[in-house]
């Protein structure tokens, strides 16, 4: 975890270390969410102790949301999914894309103080400059791809109610050949069809607009000619491998 990352989780739990939670929590009892010993553990357990399959509980059973109780508890565990996610120890059965989903009910952006909102703007930003040092390859049956894929990073922020412009212009601004080697990465999950580019997840298909946003962006020349430069700046022919294939697809 780079110092950047570990410094906006800090950021985090100072800025919204106000929080407090209750004795109950506004979530399901039924049985396939969270049990009432569960629910009795995760009011119990420090913070910074909660293991990522406790709150995963949280995460799948929280399923209402309002502007008091909800909110309140909300930005108390905010921290800590932070600190989860940049370990990559996801706290959601499903793993990263949608594990923030219950942050993109609140209209945060609108509707919190500013300096929770740009604290969570800077994770957003220092997470994916982390997650795009990630160049560990995978072996596939017609060669190799990213270990982790960066699809994950941006669903993420979408679905958690991120502002998707910032963090494609954050991305614009990051070093090559590594930023460029997941932009060749994540072009193979851009569609078009007829006047429609977009980005394909199931998670974004009720975020239309957003995904639109990254399949256009990636198809800008000037990325494919960051991602061409990236091609003969690396010597592995795997990394080479998959900037070509994003070279054939833009």
């Amino acid at each position: 975890m780079s110092s950047e990352l570990t410094a906006a989780i800090e950021e985090a739990y100072r800025v919204f270390g106000a929080y407090r939670l209750g004795h109950d929590l506004v979530v399901c009892h039924c049985r396939s969410c969270m049990t009432e010993e569960q629910e009795r553990q995760l009011v119990n357990t420090p913070l910074r102790s909660i293991p990522a399959g406790l709150l995963a509980e949280y995460t799948n059973s929280a399923h209402d949301y309002d502007d008091d109780q909800v909110a309140r508890e909300l930005r108390y565990f905010l921290p800590r999914y932070f600190e989860l996610i940049a370990a990559h120890d996801y706290p959601d059965h499903n793993g990263l894309d949608i594990c923030l989903r219950r942050l993109g009910q609140a209209d945060y952006r609108n509707k919190w103080p500013r300096a929770e909102v740009e604290s969570i703007d800077r994770f957003f930003d220092v997470f994916l400059s982390d997650s795009l040092t990630r160049l560990d390859l995978e072996p596939w049956p017609a060669g190799y791809s990213l270990a982790f894929d960066i699809k994950d990073v941006v669903t993420m922020v979408v679905t958690a109610g991120g502002d998707i412009d910032r963090l494609l212009h954050h991305w614009a601004g990051a070093e090559d050949p590594a930023a460029a080697i997941h932009m060749s990465a994540l072009l193979e999950d851009v569609l078009e069809e007829r006047d429609n580019t977009y980005l394909h997840s199931p998670y974004l298909e009720s975020h239309e607009d957003a995904a639109k946003s990254v399949g256009e962006w990636l198809l800008q020349p000037s990325l494919t000619a960051r991602i061409e430069a990236a091609f003969f700046a690396v010597s592995d022919p795997r990394l080479q491998a998959i900037l070509s294939k994003g070279l054939r697809t833009a």
